[in-house]
């Protein structure tokens, strides 16, 4: 009996001290942590700024981030006289070389070589919100990053289906970390 209340009372004092420490896990009833006023808020996000070659990034990246968080409780998405607001610029986006790969020439089921890409996109993210200061308002300003690599076709209209889901891929996973990092800190 004594070794089961020693084991009960170690393991009460692990939880209590790694609440103390603070272990860095919380549970949250949401997947971001945006704290919202209890009122609600009215979050407005601009068409993302896009100055490089693929014109279609910007309202793609849009629609990643209003559907993002959308599910969030006590946030609206409204319009540019939002109390918040959410701007993006896409800063850059580089298709570069990758690598080549030498096949076994003996075998006739495999190409002889092959080739891949990588593509990387930088994006800056700019939140403003009402806060308890002098000039009325909190920004806080981050950039994220995210690459993709993909392997490179003989056929040209191939090669740029696979270019387009990296970059597909790309949007998704930077408008994933701006609406899980960003907000967590503010």
């Amino acid at each position: 009996m004594k070794s089961k209340e020693s084991i009960l009372i170690f393991g009460m004092f692990v939880l209590v001290t790694m609440g103390f420490c603070g272990c860095g896990y919380s549970f949250s009833p949401t997947p971001y942590q945006l704290r919202i006023p209890e009122g609600g808020m009215t979050l407005h996000v601009g068409v993302a700024q896009n100055r490089s070659r693929f014109a279609r990034l910007g309202p793609e990246l849009t629609r990643n981030m209003i559907e993002k968080l959308s599910g969030v409780p006590g946030l609206r998405i409204g319009g540019p006289t939002s109390e918040a607001t959410l701007e993006l610029k896409i800063t850059s986006v580089v298709v570069g070389t990758g690598s080549w790969e030498i096949r076994d020439r003996r075998d006739s089921a495999i190409p002889e070589s092959s080739s891949s890409r990588t593509v990387r996109a930088d994006v800056e993210a700019i939140f403003t919100r009402p806060a308890d200061l002098p000039e009325g308002k909190a920004v806080s300003r981050r950039t994220f990053s995210s690459y993709r690599t993909y392997v490179v076709s003989q056929l040209q209209g191939q090669e740029e289906m696979q270019e387009a889901e990296a970059l597909k891929w790309i949007i998704d996973d930077i408008s994933q970390k701006i609406a899980t990092l960003m907000f967590t800190e503010f």
